[in-house]
């Protein structure tokens, strides 16, 4: 494997993916980074976890940032042939690709409420593509008062035969160091939206991101998280997602100076 590199996409028209199709053979018009990371995700959640395909692209997909972690791997496509005294007659032939190897998204607020304490949740194409409410008073938890916005990493996925060469952190790294470095890119616009819309009485009160991050994190890899910065919100609880544990989880990022 090469040396690894990233590529982001920010929120895009996803309106030619086909959720019944898998990623190898969608419409030219979707975003190459993003046929790539469903590549990946694929590998990783349909066929290694069991989520059913038509599941696995949903209504945050457009509106989210994703990353990419791809390495340059060589493929034998012949093997080297030789004749009885050993010499070469045939050399050996290779091609290189630039491979998908890893992904993650970063998904911006409003979010559907908290999940309940042992609650299950299985997905379905309707799950999937019912869209996210507006701005709601959600329920308290630990390190969420229910109403200032956060950002939501999710789907990070890593492909099983690169695991273990940190390429996760990588992800998530990279995905927290952008949101902290562009702290207003979700920031709703009042014009737009309205300030009915966003529950805010005045300017002051718009919904404005300051740091706050969650995962829902699978129970298996909540230590990984904790590495990360990320903490255990125990009032939030455990719930299921497809027969997988999850935990929901925290971390208050320090911002760059933010524009005006």
């Amino acid at each position: 494997m090469g040396t690894p590199f990233t590529a982001f996409l920010g929120p895009s028209d996803l309106s030619a993916y086909d959720h019944t199709k898998p990623p190898s053979v969608q419409s030219s018009e979707v975003p190459k980074t993003f046929l790539d990371a469903m590549e990946v995700r694929e590998q990783v959640f349909v066929k290694e976890q069991g989520i059913p395909p038509e599941n696995e692209f949903d209504s945050d997909d457009p509106r989210s940032c994703h990353w990419v972690i791809y390495a340059s791997v060589n493929t034998v496509v012949s093997a080297e042939e030789c004749d009885a005294a050993g010499n070469i007659t045939k050399p050996k032939e290779s091609t290189t690709r630039s491979t998908p190897i890893g992904t993650i998204r970063l998904v911006p607020f409003p979010h559907f409420p908290h999940p309940q304490p042992g609650s299950k949740f299985v997905f379905s194409p309707e799950v999937a593509a019912a869209e996210p409410p507006s701005y709601i008073v959600d329920r308290a938890t630990t390190f969420h008062d229910g109403i200032e916005p956060y950002l939501k990493l999710g789907r990070i996925a890593v492909i099983k035969e690169f695991r273990g060469s940190g390429l996760a952190k990588i992800l998530a790294g990279a995905a927290m160091n952008w949101a902290r470095g562009d702290p207003t890119f979700f920031n709703p616009s009042v014009a737009e939206v309205g300030m009915e819309n966003l529950l805010a009485e005045s300017i002051e009160a718009v919904p404005a991101w300051k740091g706050l991050m969650c995962v829902h994190a699978q129970e298996q890899v909540e230590k990984t998280w904790a590495k990360w910065g990320f903490e255990i919100d125990e009032a939030m609880g455990k719930w299921e997602e497809e027969g997988i544990m999850h935990v929901g989880m925290f971390q208050r990022l320090k911002l760059d100076e933010q524009s005006p």
